[in-house]
């Protein structure tokens, strides 16, 4: 999706690593794709000091915004991914899911 949204192959790629956040995206894009990440890894880590930062780029308004667009993307990726249903535009079956308990 993001390359039909007009992003190159170098931003996609900068989005691995926080060296290549920095090198790519100005420091409002760095400040909710950091976000995204706390946000999509372990909410939890979503500090006071890291909204102080992003509240420099992002009122309170457009806080809120980033939060529910993040979390309903979480949400439709789990939603999708337990029905194991491909939004990938590809043919590619998904991995097959491993139980719980099992070693694979």
């Amino acid at each position: 999706m993001a390359r039909r949204l007009g992003y190159t192959e170098e931003e996609l790629q900068a989005i691995d690593s926080i060296e290549g956040l920095k090198k790519t995206f100005e420091p409002a894009v760095q400040a909710a794709l950091l976000y995204a990440e706390l946000m999509t890894r372990n909410a939890h880590d979503v500090t006071d000091a890291f909204f102080e930062r992003l509240k420099k780029h992002y009122d309170d308004k457009q806080v809120i915004e980033l939060t529910c667009v993040i979390g309903l993307t979480n949400y439709f990726n789990r939603f999708t991914t337990a029905l194991r249903i491909d939004h990938s535009g590809t043919n590619a079956p998904y991995d097959s899911p491993v139980a719980p308990g099992s070693t694979g």
